[in-house]
């Protein structure tokens, strides 16, 4: 089935070749004023921040990791800080060895200037994870025959945090959206992640970023569409003219994908050129030496963090893939990656481990918090359950309820940063106990309507005998008009996300995909862009 999905993405891609084969690409650049220029990518800052959740960084700054890092003694003086002039930037851009265009404009300078001038500190930490993860990302790129200068785009993709969610579900390194995941044969179910494996993500995303190229011929087009998907590519290079240029199509493209490939030269500039703005890279304590053993039994992160004697979030930071602690190699082998020196003492004391993990599958301690909750594991008192939110509740009051942690119920749902709202659903770890329990409540609580409907239906049946014997004793008068009048149709509106649909949004508010358009004026075709503010009119 794998097979036959990859042949039909394989034909759509190659139609759009032929497509491509008729555009010029022979055009100047146009030039982009600097009053335009803005750094308004939210997505793109918040990732440079998400450094602060990983283990390693927090650990080596000597921090805790809810703790802001910006105002430390660390801080510079912005007099110390080099500046350069446009010239010198083109210049050394010109001088990287790279097939791909390094265009300079005041686009690229603006993120140029945010790396070695404004976030600083965090371009030395993610100088520091480099060492670690740009040997991974270069060997794959090798192996595949790309450009080394490709793994750069993980600095904009998650600012290397392999746990980097995006507001629209993209996850990982290269932050890969699920479908697209699939495709290129990573796992993803309620255990494991692999778009959060560094290893596989990064063969994943060689493999498509070749593709892309594949269509283009143009590797700032295939950037461009890494990002933003080849569908919205080719709008916008139709919208062009058929020029092919990525300066030519700006205008065009989705706003975010305007800052991806500035953003993308900027990084190339700033891996390149950090010293001579005075950055160097911080000391991350991450286990550069690594070595990796296959597990064919369930086993849980926690029972090899207290066996080996090695914090649990430095596990979870080198095998970022499973989703809950818990590695599911019952049913097919899975990795483990321990630092080098822990490997030898692993194979030693696997029975231990193994004597250990029957206690921990259930129940474990969480390090940080010391607080015990119910985990995921294949154990049959362990069950996936959804939970429909009601009014009045709240992640804490939830999690008590089923004896679970309020983080890791977040961390089910993908929540962070969010709260539940009536009405929705939520997946839940427990155990049957409490799940019976749940039903019990649920079973008294609906007695008590029960009831409450009960007596309230016999007061409606009183009061309808009353209202008739008094009807049999009046006169007969003219009958009220009971005609229905229509109600005001409320508005309200709609700030499109990326990746949703006219008609996703039209059944999201029970009205027509042809009222959507019409309110909004969108033309036949319908076309709408991320962040496009919508307006909905509809019945009450």
């Amino acid at each position: 089935m794998k097979f036959i999905t990859k042949i039909v993405f394989c034909i759509i891609l190659s139609s759009v070749l032929l497509v491509n084969k008729s555009y010029s690409s022979t055009a100047s650049k146009p030039y982009i004023p600097s009053d335009t220029v803005k750094i308004s990518n939210q997505e793109f800052l918040a990732n440079l921040d998400s450094l602060l959740n990983n283990f390693f960084v927090s650990q080596s700054l000597k921090l805790n990791t809810n703790t802001l890092y910006f105002g430390d003694k660390e801080d510079e003086d912005a007099a110390s800080i080099p500046e350069f002039s446009d010239s010198v930037y083109m210049q050394r851009l010109s001088k990287l060895p790279s097939i791909i265009d390094m265009t300079y404009n005041d686009k690229v300078k603006a993120f140029i200037e945010l790396y070695v001038n404004k976030k600083r500190k965090n371009v030395k930490v993610m100088l520091g994870l480099a060492e670690y993860y740009f040997p991974i990302f270069e060997e794959i790129l090798d192996k595949q025959g790309l450009p080394h200068e490709l793994k750069y785009l993980t600095i904009i993709e998650s600012a290397l945090n392999p746990r980097a969610v995006s507001r629209v579900g993209a996850s990982g390194l290269w932050q890969f959206m699920y479908t697209t995941g699939k495709l290129y044969d990573l796992q993803v179910n309620s255990m494991v992640d692999e778009r959060r494996d560094p290893i596989k993500a990064s063969y994943a995303a060689a493999r498509y970023l070749k593709d892309l190229y594949k269509i283009y011929k143009d590797w700032t087009l295939a950037i461009a569409a890494y990002n933003c998907g080849p569908g919205n590519v080719n709008k916008a290079i139709k919208r062009a003219n058929g020029k092919t240029n990525f300066w030519e199509i700006y205008n065009y493209l989705p706003t975010e994908t305007r800052s991806y490939v500035p953003a993308f030269i900027a990084a190339n500039y700033m891996m390149n050129y950090y010293k001579e703005h005075k950055l160097f890279p911080k000391k991350i304590d991450f286990p550069l030496l690594t070595d990796t053993i296959m597990v064919n039994e369930d086993i849980s992160l926690t029972t090899v963090s207290e066996v080996l004697k090695v914090p649990l979030q430095q596990l979870r930071d080198l095998n970022p893939q499973y989703k809950n602690d818990i590695i599911p190699g019952r049913s097919e082998s899975y990795s483990l990656k321990l630092p080098v020196n822990l490997v030898t003492t692993f194979i030693q004391m696997e029975d231990t481990i193994a004597s250990k993990n029957r206690v921990n599958m259930i129940n474990y301690t969480d390090v940080k918090s010391s607080k015990k909750y119910v985990q995921v594991s294949p154990n049959d008192d362990v069950i996936k359950i959804t939970y429909k939110v009601k009014a009045g509740d709240n992640f804490k009051k939830i999690a008590k309820k089923y004896n679970v942690d309020a983080d890791a119920l977040k961390e089910w749902n993908h929540m962070r940063h969010k709260n539940p709202k009536a009405g929705q659903k939520l997946i839940i770890y427990t155990t049957k106990k409490y799940k019976d329990k749940d039903k019990k409540e649920d079973k008294a609580s609906k007695k008590d309507e029960d009831t409450k409907s009960n007596k309230k239906d016999k007061n409606k049946k009183k009061d309808k005998n009353k209202k008739k014997n008094n009807e049999d004793t009046e006169e007969d008068t003219p009958k009220k008009s009971n005609k229905k009048v229509k109600k005001e149709s409320g508005s309200t509106s709609h700030t499109v996300k990326k990746g949703e649909t006219l008609s996703a949004i039209a059944k999201k508010y029970d009205v027509s995909v042809e009222d959507l358009k019409k309110q909004n004026k969108l033309g036949k075709n319908g076309n709408i862009n991320a962040g496009q503010v919508l307006k909905v009119k509809k019945n009450e």
